[in-house]
């Protein structure tokens, strides 16, 4: 069985439940078929911590995860600190790792920065070769923190560890082309995000109120979703069509809530779930009818996939890899910032609902995205690698 260390610059973590969690459920993938151990450090930005440092490791069959906080520091040069303290913590958990398990057969670096260069290090000392998988919407000039903003040091070692993998295995072809035209011209194959398919999938559960048609909206409600557009354009949906309901998941939603009420979107109308387990999001969805998105930008949104896996017909702006994922069997696409084509597309989907086929977009889907499929691209991924390499030796 391959064995892969897996260095992870985001993951989820007691600091932050949420961060990353779609590369843990890629190693969760990939532990079907591979051995994966996982290391992840991390500052502690939410100050969590009773200690320096806390150390939590999970063994679950072929995975294993050990998750490195630290606490943050106060003084003038605190991010200089931080940045030596994550990098030393970061080489003494994989010389500990090397030491107890041997060298792996590969590494599998998930974002680039910072835990790449962990790789770079690993490479010239123990010539284990990596590949990379990469999630991050920087390479968008839409983002907050794009990357043709960052500074010189950032952008020569995002080079470095892209010219020094093996493989680049970005989530979408939209993502690949914009590192190859951004960072360096590089080949990639596409290894896309996955759903859990024992939460997601058409198995429906009985609904309460079956007579009313619910669009769902899933994410973090920040800038990047336009969650605002999406309440502008429901209010004049519903005016319309009454028995509807719009169904929003996602923290943070107060002044969301407030914006509604301001709107008079009827409270019978719209409800704020909050934040909610994985396996409760997947229950919101199997009693919606479909899923809106309103982004100004992505990557390959996995509440899309997860939408698709429960057989939702999608509504979602025509940005990042999303059009990969959508066609006219599953959803509509519509430009970014466009309220009107959002509102026609909702008033569309409604009137011609019965033209969509639940269980078949289910079942591609889930024949695309679950962790079967997507674990064994990984492992093909690996052994390609190392088929090669030992090739030219």
């Amino acid at each position: 069985m391959i064995r892969a260390l897996w260095l992870t610059s985001w993951y989820p973590n007691k600091s932050d439940a949420m961060a990353g969690d779609f590369i843990q459920r890629h190693a969760r993938a990939a532990s079907l078929f591979c051995k994966i151990d996982v290391i992840h450090v991390e500052v502690d930005k939410n100050n969590v911590l009773m200690k320096n440092i806390d150390v939590e490791v999970k063994k679950e069959n072929n995975l294993c995860e050990t998750i490195v906080l630290y606490k943050s520091f106060k003084n003038p040069f605190g991010k200089i600190v931080s940045l030596i303290s994550y990098f030393r913590l970061f080489r003494k958990y994989v010389e500990q790792y090397i030491q107890a398990e041997g060298k792996p057969d590969v590494v599998h670096v998930h974002v680039p920065m910072k835990a790449g260069l962990i790789a770079l290090w690993l490479k010239r000392k123990y010539n284990i070769p990596y590949v990379v998988t990469e999630h991050w919407t920087i390479y968008n000039d839409a983002a907050e923190n794009a990357y043709r903003n960052r500074n010189a040091f950032f952008k020569l070692f995002t080079k470095k560890i892209f010219t020094n993998a093996e493989r680049f295995l970005p989530v979408s072809n939209d993502l690949g082309k914009a590192v190859g035209q951004m960072v360096t011209p590089v080949s990639f194959s596409i290894i896309p995000n996955v759903a859990d398919t024992n939460f997601f999938n058409d198995k429906f559960l009985r609904d309460e109120n079956k007579n009313v048609f619910r669009f769902i909206h899933v994410s973090v409600l920040n800038h990047q979703k336009n969650p605002e557009g999406i309440l502008r354009a429901y209010e004049k949906f519903c005016k319309e069509f009454s028995s509807t309901e719009l169904v929003i998941v996602g923290d943070n939603f107060t002044q969301l809530e407030q914006y509604a009420s301001e709107l008079e979107i009827p409270v019978k109308n719209i409800f704020f779930k909050g934040l909610i387990p994985y396996e409760k999001v997947a229950e919101e969805m199997k009693r919606a009818d479909a899923l809106v998105m309103f982004s100004r930008f992505e990557n390959l949104p996995c509440v899309i996939i997860e939408a698709l896996c429960c057989g939702l017909p999608v509504i979602s702006t025509n940005v990042g890899g999303i059009p990969e994922l959508i066609d006219e069997s599953n959803g509509i696409l519509i430009n970014n910032e466009d309220e009107d084509a959002l509102l026609h597309s909702m008033q569309q989907l409604y009137l011609s609902y019965k033209n969509y086929d639940r269980h078949q977009i289910a079942e591609t889907a889930q024949k695309n995205f679950s962790y079967q499929t997507v674990g064994e691209q990984i492992h093909d991924a690996y052994r390609e690698v190392l088929s090669k390499i030992s090739g030219k030796q």
